[in-house]
């Protein structure tokens, strides 16, 4: 347990990631999103005067405002994740295959079948060309990255971390040097 309070310390603000700072500008406390609202009235079967009450008060452990806003989070987290996704992965085949680029270009001497018979422009993908292959498209497989997710608490992953180098033989190298000011 840490009794410093290290995340007032000069060297603590600067350049920190955004992540540390969750709370985004477009979501405003003040604006309430209908959907989420009536989807924590449904699920709790309360009225919408009872969330919106529990929302203005400001007390956090209310559970009518937990789950408000752990629905808020989840859809801004699923609406990250799918933005990533999307921006990850290729463009779809057939914006960039085109087929006067592609068209095999022989001389007549070295292949003179070809010279007879043009060239087939028609092109198929390799689902459409297996017949075992469900036609429905599929949920995108989520894809990998390097670092770890999990559930645990960030106290139990480092435990296990710790744990898993002194077992590989690591040490930890003592500096006699400290952050000035954080008591080190």
């Amino acid at each position: 347990m840490l009794s410093v309070p290290f995340r007032e310390h000069e060297w603590f603000k600067q350049d920190l990631p955004k992540y540390l700072f969750p709370e985004d500008p477009a979501y405003s406390s003040n604006m309430i999103d209908d959907e989420a609202l009536k989807e924590v009235c449904e699920k709790f079967e309360c009225s919408e005067e009872e969330v919106l009450n529990c929302l203005y008060s400001r007390n956090h452990q209310d559970p009518l405002a937990v789950a408000y806003h752990l629905i808020i989070d989840n859809r801004r987290i699923m609406n990250e994740a799918k933005d990533f996704y999307l921006a990850s992965s290729p463009p779809d085949s057939a914006s960039f295959l085109d087929d006067q680029h592609f068209v095999a270009r022989v001389h007549p001497e070295r292949v003179p079948f070809l010279v007879a018979e043009p060239v087939p422009r028609s092109r198929h993908t390799l689902d459409e060309l297996n017949p075992q292959k469900s036609k429905h498209p599929g949920v995108r497989r989520a894809k990998w990255h390097l670092g770890i997710r999990s559930q645990s608490r960030p106290n139990d992953i480092m435990a296990e971390v710790c744990r898993a180098m002194k077992q590989l033989g690591y040490e930890w190298k003592v500096r006699k040097q400290g952050i000035p000011g954080l008591g080190g």
